[in-house]
């Protein structure tokens, strides 16, 4: 799957990213088409005209895929699913939605319209090509007769039966719609997925023994398609395990707070190295959440940079990292900047943080769960909320507070550990008093 891409704009609204692997597949096609294809297809065409048009056709190519993800990310945004980013990458395009389908039929409307898109265009290309003139340049007749080509394949390749491609997803709605359970429909499609992924894999090594180059890339779709499958199955099992839970249930509290106004080594020294949390919340005077600074960061300054930088000058600020504790857990992991942070602070009506959530939390619950009745780890988490004493795991778990990753902190060094504890307790009075 596509890793950091880099925002390039936004079409309607939706930020579109292109990954730096974009850059390979493109350069690839470029010098694959104008070595080998449009030589071919033109007769006499030179080595520049050739490569011009082999590039014309990767961007030609690229904005058809781009239109086709546009037609997902438009279908789910209307049917109530957000669509925080579309990306481009080395095997094509890929929508980053925050949520899954509601229902069997969301989920078929949703996986159709991308291919509608690209058959459009396909059989609009395949029309340009034929209603030409017999006067058009031939380099132009080749770049849209090729356009015509590698849609129909895109739309054919698309369609297959193989989990999480467009085809995969209308097999999941059809036996979602079936069976009335999303997790079982899942399961079915990834290991049909994983089925497909495994042929193609066998496929390509089978070319490349037989001195074919391509099969390489097949081989690699194949992979792609497996892993992939593997990982929508894997996510499956989370959502069962997970469905119903809010944050407010797995949070880890008490959360310290580091004002935005204090000098990073100052941050650094009274609250990373005495109470040995990896990350803390930022705020501002008022007490409300304003991002949160991790020790990694405070760790790449300088000295210099330390004793002059704000924390609130490092911290990192992303809305999308800042959540209430009544929202749905499965939510909150659909988010990118959570994906990609790892963590982010649960805030009251007042914006003041309340808790961290962190992946570690996350997979702790999911290891609970495997132990404990399918409704034991919702159980634990409404007793704990019902004001029930801590105590045995329960308490070990909310030992470490928001540092997740680190060890319990070491006894307090003299009364440093009280001072920010008091300090963070001052702060959250002083916002409460504010807003009163």
């Amino acid at each position: 799957m596509p890793g950091r891409s880099f925002r390039v704009g936004r079409i309607a609204g939706i930020p579109v990213g292109v990954s730096p692997l974009w850059l390979v597949i493109v350069a690839l096609i470029t010098w694959t088409l104008g070595a080998d294809y449009f030589p071919e297809q033109v007769h006499g065409i030179g080595a520049l005209a050739a490569y011009g048009l082999g590039l014309a056709s990767a961007l030609l190519l690229f904005a058809s895929i781009l239109a086709h993800e546009f037609g997902h990310a438009l279908v789910a945004r209307r049917r109530g699913i957000e669509v925080d980013e579309i990306d481009l990458w080395l095997l094509g395009g890929v929508s980053r939605l925050r949520g899954e389908a509601h229902t069997p039929g969301d989920e078929l409307r949703f996986a159709l319209a991308g291919p509608a898109v690209t058959a459009v265009l396909c059989a609009c290309f395949a029309l340009a090509a034929v209603l030409l003139p017999a006067s058009t340049p031939a380099a132009i007749s080749a770049l849209v007769e090729y356009q015509a080509l590698v849609n129909g394949a895109v739309l054919v390749f698309n369609l297959m039966p193989a989990f999480p491609l467009d085809g995969g997803r209308v097999l999941r709605s059809l036996l979602w719609r079936r069976s009335g359970e999303l997790a079982r429909a899942s399961e079915t499609a990834a290991s049909i997925g994983r089925g497909f992924g495994y042929v193609l894999i066998a496929l390509g090594l089978l070319e490349i023994l037989n001195g074919l180059p391509e099969g390489l890339w097949l081989a690699l779709i194949g992979f792609f398609i497996t892993a992939a499958a593997g990982a929508q199955a894997e996510g499956g099992k989370m959502q069962a395990a997970l469905s119903g839970l809010r944050v407010r249930d797995l949070m880890s509290t008490p959360v310290f707070s580091i004002p935005a106004e204090m000098p990073a080594g100052q941050a650094g020294r009274e609250f990373f190295m005495v109470l040995r949390f990896t990350s803390f919340p930022v705020v501002d005077r008022a007490g409300r959440a304003l991002g949160l600074v991790s020790l990694g960061q405070i760790e790449a300054l300088s000295p210099e940079q330390r004793r002059l930088r704000r924390v609130g000058d490092v911290a990192v600020r992303d809305d999308a990292l800042l959540v209430r504790g009544e929202e749905d857990l499965l939510s909150l992991l659909d988010r990118p900047a959570f994906a990609r942070i790892g963590r982010a602070v649960v805030v009251d009506d007042l914006a003041r943080p309340v808790g961290m959530l962190s992946m570690t939390d996350i997979q702790r619950a999911l290891r609970a769960s495997v132990l404990r009745e399918p409704s034991g780890v919702r159980q634990r988490s409404q007793r704990r909320h019902a004001g029930d004493p801590p105590g045995g795991v329960d308490a070990a778990e909310h030992a470490d507070g928001h540092a997740h990753e680190q060890p319990a902190p070491e006894p307090p060094r003299g009364d440093r550990r009280r001072h920010v504890g008091a300090h963070a307790e001052r702060m959250h009075e002083q916002a409460a008093a504010d807003h009163a």
